[in-house]
């Protein structure tokens, strides 16, 4: 065999031996691309996930606290700058107990649920408080909203599920206890800004509860403004929701805002509703409430089924919302937790 030919023959040995080469290096690099995809996908429905505990009993004509009725013992993975045992682990419960708006007779609605996991995340109570605090105070209810929707926020939130205890910022009496203008986060990414004495809130103030942009519930927003009284909505106010219009389907009622006075946050007198449909269409109702009870609107009869005629529409004095009288029962701010104490 001649030089030429082993020329040649080295030649084509290399470029088959680097089409193998490409070919293996392809192979590996499609399963890796396809590992790594499973992997992220299921990176992002642990990190959204959100957890289910039993229902709360919304018919009792009682304000319940939005309490977990089962817990897990999980790796508590966020920790507080302000704390020396930033490793601490602790069992603490979910709360995802089904709550109604306006009690049980509109639509059905749930706490918030945050995530178990916020990958060791580093927050500073104190300095988080006092932004949110800087905000409120000028109005920015914009900025408010941007900071309770980040990661740093629910995860202080978060710290405080399962239980009524609150993160509190502002003046406080000679017994260090919350009295003046305060700010408070509780569980369940409730916030409180407003007015408070012993401990309470008590004068005018705003609480809202913020629902994670990653949920799937059809309510995005729930707060209720006004006067309060030993920490309970109690006097004028307005309480209000936001939806997702897309989640909302074409058979409840939504309410929009529920205007009057409120006693231990129950409906207590002449109400103004205003409902929303999925179209974003919105319609103005009047009726009236004694301790939670819708009355029948005067000068009307029952229904064919026998419901009750309790809302009538601003528009068409013929048009009307009937309700069981189960359903015309336990009218109240729902899902805020209440009592507790200011833990450091």
């Amino acid at each position: 065999m001649d030089r030429n030919e082993k020329i040649k023959i080295a030649i084509t040995s290399g470029i088959v031996a680097v089409i193998l080469l490409l070919l293996v290096l392809f192979i590996a690099l499609s399963g890796k691309k396809e590992s790594d995809e499973k992997l992220l996908n299921d990176n992002i429905n642990e990190y959204a996930s959100v957890e289910s505990s039993g229902d709360l009993n919304a018919s009792s004509g009682n304000l319940v606290s939005a309490e977990a009725s089962s817990s897990n013992s999980i790796d508590e993975a966020v920790t507080d700058e302000s704390s020396d045992d930033s490793s601490k682990e602790s069992t603490l419960e979910s709360t995802a107990g089904s709550l109604d708006i306006s009690g049980n007779s509109l639509y059905t609605t749930k706490a918030a649920v945050l995530k178990n996991v916020y990958n060791g995340l580093a927050i500073d109570i104190n300095a988080q408080l006092q932004e949110m605090y800087t905000y409120w105070s000028d109005n920015n209810t914009e900025a408010v909203r941007d900071l309770a929707h980040l990661e740093r926020f629910e995860a202080m939130s978060y710290k405080l599920s399962g239980t009524n205890d609150f993160y509190y910022y502002g003046e406080t009496n000679s017994s260090g206890q919350p009295e003046g203008t305060g700010l408070a986060v509780y569980g369940d990414d409730q916030y409180y800004f407003g007015q408070w004495k012993n401990g309470k809130r008590s004068g005018t103030g705003t609480w809202i509860n913020f629902y994670p942009e990653y949920s799937n519930y059809v309510v995005t927003e729930h707060l209720y403004t006004g006067e309060w009284v030993e920490d309970l909505p109690c006097g004028e106010g307005q309480e209000h929701y936001d939806y997702n219009l897309e989640k909302m389907n074409g058979d409840d009622y939504y309410v929009q805002n529920a205007i009057g006075t409120f006693d231990k946050a129950l409906y207590n007198g002449s109400m103004y509703i205003i409902l929303i449909d999925r179209d974003g269409n919105i319609s103005e109702w009047s009726g009236n409430c004694e301790q939670g009870t819708w009355k029948q609107v005067v000068n009307t009869h029952l229904d064919k089924d026998g419901k009750i005629p309790v809302l009538q529409n601003n528009e068409d004095e013929k048009d009307f919302i009937y309700m069981t009288e189960e359903g015309t029962k336990d009218n109240l701010i729902t899902g805020i937790i209440t009592g507790g104490k200011k833990v450091n």
